[in-house]
């Protein structure tokens, strides 16, 4: 690893393909809807840092007119859909559970 300060002002990190899983042959693995987060309140941002935090990569898509609303107004009209790789979507789903949600059996575990 590189002692080099990159900086990235404004920026998130654009390492979203080497982090996504690869078949054998080497293509990228199938990506499978998550969620479609409003965007509001900075959601989506704060859904993308946990699940980076727990090594699942995200990607995100703004369906229909939703590219547009987020340039002119800062966010998506339509929200942000949520891709994460296939084999990681029942842990992304369990890790955006609400608490509430989440049975007393499993919380004793």
């Amino acid at each position: 690893m590189s002692d080099e300060v990159k900086l990235t002002w404004g920026k998130t990190e654009n390492d979203l393909l080497q982090r996504w899983p690869k078949s054998a042959d080497g293509t990228p693995e199938e990506p499978a809807l998550l969620t479609v987060a409003m965007d509001t309140n900075a959601e989506t941002d704060m859904l993308c840092a946990m699940l980076r935090s727990y090594d699942i990569p995200v990607l995100r898509k703004y369906e229909g007119e939703g590219s547009f609303g987020k340039i002119v107004l800062g966010m998506p009209g339509s929200g942000t859909w949520l891709y994460v790789p296939s084999s990681m979507l029942e842990d992304a789903k369990n890790l955006i559970r609400p608490i509430d949600e989440i049975p007393e059996q499993e919380d004793m575990q």
